[in-house]
């Protein structure tokens, strides 16, 4: 019997070290992995450090900057980085009441100037994705409310009502889709602007696989359910599953042969083009004028850069490829450049910034104050000279 007990003794003593030795191993392996992913992530952290070094220059001087800040931190607090279903459109976005920055009925507060009870109104709607929703400025640096503010200027004696139905992610088939439930719901502008290019070339021209939309909010349940979790918390802090997740999003992941975002971007200007005659078709039933607008970006502009934006756009240029360059020649090509599309409202403002100095962009596509300014100058100033 104290035979028997001691074979197993040993047996049980023998898999007790074993197990602890290989515990020990494990977590020997997952403390260097993590110190190796957090040295990694410090050396490539140069292209945020860029865009905090933007962010900096081109808030710099802002009265309205540390309120902004802190709504945009409660905001994002509060559930901002997420999104509300919405059916057939799919998302909008969290309401947010703030000092600088409001959200209500999932979309983003316009300033116009006031008009009298009674005025006769020009209503003017919106639609783009994040760099409409503009989330980088207050309420009253958007570009829907600096085209209230230019159209109020341009044209003295006539009153205008901007609503701004931009939203995160969206692209120009979901706008159309968006325009198309609110007239249904019994709304009716008098102009509709799309304001696009962004999201078309970084959606569905660039990844390697190109990202559908309808897993959106299925992504940000996830993202969100992991991080309401205690052991969530601890393991998003990871420096290795931040190096893991950053590997899904960048390098490999965008497309680099040129052939293939030549065929991407022929089908996307396909799609573009189908949605400004069907939103044409549109506006001629129910009343309203349309204009569309291929929006600039850092890879792009003509712009003079800042030094930072010039960091910036290297190091992206080298990350994302010339999907955004590939698509700008495309759509060119096909409508801006096209006789057909000659007596249309649609402009191509990648020029608005060729003269503009300082920095308009607080990222490699979204805008500060002075940037978005000159959008909605150049957006206006079309709209007049084409007889909008």
């Amino acid at each position: 019997m104290s035979k028997a007990f001691d074979t197993i003794r040993r047996a049980y003593t023998g898999l007790s070290l074993i197990i602890l030795n290989t515990a020990l191993l494990l977590v020997v392996v997952i403390v260097l992995l993590e110190l190796v992913a957090g040295w990694l992530l410090k050396n490539q952290a140069s292209a945020q450090n860029t865009a905090v070094s933007l962010s900096e220059t081109a808030y710099k001087g802002a009265s309205w900057k540390d309120d902004f800040f802190k709504d945009i931190a409660a905001y994002q607090a509060n559930g901002g980085g997420g999104q509300v279903y919405e059916p057939y459109s799919l998302w909008k976005n969290p309401d947010y009441a703030g000092k600088t920055f409001n959200i209500a009925g999932g979309y983003r507060k316009t300033v116009n100037p006031p008009h009298s009870e009674g005025d006769s109104v020009m209503k003017v709607f919106v639609f783009g994705g994040s760099t409409m929703f503009c989330v980088d400025t207050p309420d009253e640096w958007t570009i829907a409310s600096q085209v209230s503010k230019k159209l109020h200027e341009t044209f003295p004696g006539r009153n205008f009502e901007v609503t701004n139905y931009g939203l995160p992610g969206f692209v120009n088939e979901q706008e159309a889709v968006l325009l198309s439930k609110l007239l249904m719901d019994g709304k009716r502008p008098d102009a509709v602007i799309f304001y696009d290019g962004f999201n078309e070339a970084n959606l569905k021209v660039g990844p390697t696989k190109p990202i559908p939309h309808g897993l959106y909010e299925m992504y940000d349940q996830i993202h969100r359910s992991i991080k309401e979790r205690l052991w969530g918390n601890l393991v998003w802090k990871s420096s290795l599953l931040q190096l893991v997740m950053r590997s899904r999003t960048q390098g490999s992941k965008y497309e680099k042969n040129p052939q293939i975002l030549k065929e991407r971007s022929e089908a996307v200007c396909k799609h573009y083009i189908g949605t400004i005659q069907f939103v044409q078709k549109l506006g001629a039933e129910y009343g309203f004028k349309t204009a569309f607008f291929w929006q600039p970006s850092l890879l792009t502009t003509a712009k003079p850069l800042t030094s930072e934006e010039a960091a910036l756009k290297t190091i992206v240029a080298a990350n994302n490829g010339d999907c955004y360059g590939i698509l700008h020649q495309t759509v060119r090509r096909q409508i801006f450049d096209n006789p057909a599309f000659a007596n249309q409202s649609v402009f191509d403002i990648n020029n608005a910034f060729d003269t503009l100095q300082g920095a308009a962009f607080v990222d490699y596509a979204h805008l500060g104050p002075i940037g978005n300014e000159a959008i909605a100058t150049s957006i206006v100033q079309h709209l007049k000279t084409s007889g909008f």
